[in-house]
């Protein structure tokens, strides 16, 4: 007498995917972890999303390095805006107009006159940065 193994229904391995399927969408926001793994590859002012809508873009008016801080001056309503950059704010040098890649960089990279894109923490208090990529053409 011989055993014949037992295969799983149809219906079975239905449940058992959309149980799997669940866990996935319940437990991993695939969509903002990508995001956020990804950001640093999309050159300025292309986040979508982000861009121009809870990012602040414009040129550097002045560092504080002592202060972590840099003021960033805004075309788009002509005013000026002090912006705090946290130890562990990620920089990134955005080198995608001279079509080479993202570096990661760091504060003394945001050079007054630099073209900046800011996300912010709080994007309702907009005070310190979680990142700030800077429009660079600096050689590897």
């Amino acid at each position: 007498m011989t055993m014949r193994k037992r295969r799983p229904t149809t219906a079975r391995r239905g449940a058992l995917f959309a149980l799997a399927m669940s866990a996935v969408v319940l437990f991993c926001p695939i969509g903002v972890w990508g995001q956020r793994t990804t950001e640093q590859f999309i050159p300025i002012g292309q986040s979508p999303g982000l861009s121009g809508t809870v990012t602040y873009a414009g040129e550097i008016a002045a560092t504080d390095p002592g202060a972590r801080t840099i003021t960033l001056s805004r075309p788009a309503d002509a005013g000026t805006v002090t912006v705090g950059v946290a130890r562990n704010t990620r920089i990134w040098l955005d080198r995608s107009s001279v079509g080479r890649p993202t570096l990661a960089g760091r504060f003394a990279d945001l050079a007054p006159g630099s073209v900046v894109e800011i996300h912010f923490r709080d994007p309702d208090r907009r005070q310190v940065a979680e990142w700030i990529k800077v429009e660079s053409d600096r050689p590897d």
